[in-house]
């Protein structure tokens, strides 16, 4: 007989308690079954999935980018039709910061002035212009593609030879080289952001760059400094990369005396939650509370 779960959530990172339990806790207020799937239950829980014992109306995969246990088990359920939170196909196109790149540019998204460069691997000798160089600034940052969760690979360069070099660390992918954003001063803070899209809500937090700590963004700064339109370029990155749960990093900066809201790092696809009760540089307890619990509003909309 099958047992069906409103919510399945998958998980296996010790500093992901918090939020998972936080997600449970909502779902439970409003009467909400919730099934937790952590490497130490996996295989009892595939197997009953498999001969359709168990099964959930929405499932939360926080696991399967680091276990491809997790990966068969997602791809499994959305098979079956479960309603999926991050679908595994636009999470992979999320997290190639290049095709990101191209599709916000080509609908009119003001991003850091680029130059996208085939893998090592294809083209070892790839020739770059110096003048491409000249439009983005010196020094730049240097990216992979998709191999940058928590900035690694991440370089400041100078040259050409910076870029070759840096190209070397991950030869299987494309490479990013890219204009350094200098943010406005909006009262005593860096016009820098950290906004979290889930499922329709837009959730704002102030960002430091260089300190990675956040702080989340009143109501009357969104007025105060003129914020509203970061709702709606959330909105333009949700549509291209349809994502119900993702981050954006969003700069403000003036190019040719214009100010104007620049995507720094476009998606996120797996966002760190930890409590920033529990953690420097965590998210602010009262945002991954209401991330929390417009998922429970989402799974209680669709029982």
């Amino acid at each position: 007989m099958l047992k069906l779960y409103d919510l399945g959530v998958a998980w296996e990172w010790e500093y992901d308690v918090d939020f998972v339990e936080m997600i449970e806790r909502r779902c439970r207020d409003r009467n909400l079954t919730v099934y937790f799937i952590t490497p130490e239950n996996f295989e009892d829980a595939y197997n009953k999935i498999k001969r359709g014992e168990l099964s959930f109306l929405v499932y939360f995969d926080r696991a399967f980018d680091v276990d491809d246990d997790f990966l068969e088990l997602n791809l499994l359920l959305e098979k079956s039709g479960v309603r999926m939170i991050n679908r595994y196909e636009y999470m992979l196109k999320a997290s190639d910061k290049a095709t990101m790149h191209l599709e916000l540019l080509s609908s009119g998204v003001h991003l850091p002035y680029t130059l996208i460069i085939q893998p090592y691997d294809e083209n070892p000798s790839v020739e770059i212009d110096e003048n491409s160089l000249e439009v983005i600034g010196r020094p730049f940052i240097i990216k992979p593609s998709s191999e940058t969760g928590g900035g690694m690979g991440v370089k400041i360069g100078n040259s050409i030879e910076d870029i070759i070099e840096a190209r070397k660390e991950f030869p299987h992918d494309k490479y990013l080289v890219q204009e350094i954003i200098h943010p406005a001063t909006l009262g005593d803070r860096k016009g820098w952001f950290r906004i979290f899209y889930i499922l329709g809500e837009v959730l704002m937090c102030w960002w430091d760059n260089d300190l990675k700590v956040y702080q989340e963004v009143e109501e009357d700064e969104i007025e105060r400094y003129e914020l509203g339109e970061i709702e709606d370029l959330m909105g333009k990155i949700y549509s291209i990369c349809k994502l119900d749960f993702f981050s954006s990093e969003i700069a403000i900066t003036y190019r040719d005396g214009e100010r104007k809201f620049v995507p720094v790092d476009y998606v996120n696809e797996m966002c760190d939650m930890r409590l920033k009760s529990k953690a420097f540089d965590g998210v602010p307890d009262e945002v991954v509370f209401k991330v929390a619990d417009r998922i429970a509003e989402f799974v209680a909309s669709l029982k």
